[in-house]
């Protein structure tokens, strides 16, 4: 399975992104971000984003439903 991100970027990137062919979610909380793509595509997109004059970053994603921290807590049933 490839790794998966999510890229980060302010609103006013949504057209250039999109313009990359990419899909951007936006919300009011956590701005414009492009969810769950590849790495390679991604670590692409914020060099062509960033040489564009837009901030972009990419965040690593966890997967949901993943191992329990490494706290030792159990899960109640």
């Amino acid at each position: 399975m490839a790794d998966l991100v999510d890229i980060a970027m302010p609103s006013n990137a949504k057209v250039a992104a999109e313009a990359l062919g990419l899909e951007v979610h936006q919300s009011v909380t956590s701005g414009a971000r492009v969810r769950q793509i590849p790495r390679d595509q991604a670590e692409i997109a914020v060099e062509c984003l960033r040489d564009w004059g837009f901030s972009a970053r990419i965040l690593e994603t966890t997967p949901r439903g993943g191992p329990p921290s490494d706290r030792r807590t159990t899960r109640a049933a």
